[in-house]
């Protein structure tokens, strides 16, 4: 992919692991909802003895399930593209829906996650292909709780043209 085109093939994106990594190293941290609400349908008895009564809500804190020490280890607050690299294959892992919940699991799993997953790794290559990216004061970036995870005032960041190209 030269930068003179803006649009990589999906044979290109596919071969783009570390892309893969970083997008899903920040889904993990930065899930593009927060909190997950969920209402029980029927009276349920969860794994360590909880009960929830038909018709309660549930929240899933999937912003902190993603820096669960105890389910992504003693780094989970660490932005570390590593863990999503198979270090003898250097292939993405597979990871259980359950535990990377981005697009949460089971039968309300997003249908469209692999598409999603896709033209997230389409856009990125497309702008990281024709631009260097900095956004400036990265430490002063907050977030805002709500549905989704919004950035709390305004993200500066300045773009530079790029001539390198990659196969």
């Amino acid at each position: 992919m030269t930068a003179e085109c803006c649009v990589p093939t999906l044979q290109q994106v596919n071969k783009l692991v570390y892309l893969e990594a970083a997008i899903k190293e920040t889904l993990r941290l930065y899930p593009s909802m927060p909190i997950s609400p969920k209402y029980a349908v029927r009276d349920t008895l969860l794994s360590d003895g909880t009960f929830v009564a038909a018709g309660s809500m549930v929240c899933l804190p999937l912003y902190a399930m993603g820096r669960m020490p105890h389910v992504w280890g003693p780094d989970a607050a660490e932005f570390k593209l590593e863990r999503w690299i198979d270090p003898t294959t250097k292939k993405i892992v597979s990871v259980s829906a359950f535990k990377f919940v981005a697009f949460s699991a089971g039968p309300r799993m997003c249908l469209g996650s692999s598409l999603a997953g896709l033209e997230l790794k389409l856009v990125a290559a497309a702008l990281l292909s024709r631009f260097h990216i900095h956004v400036e004061n990265p430490e002063d970036i907050s977030y805002g709780f709500s549905l989704t995870l919004p950035v709390k005032g305004p993200m500066n960041a300045r773009l530079a043209r790029v001539s390198a190209s990659f196969g």
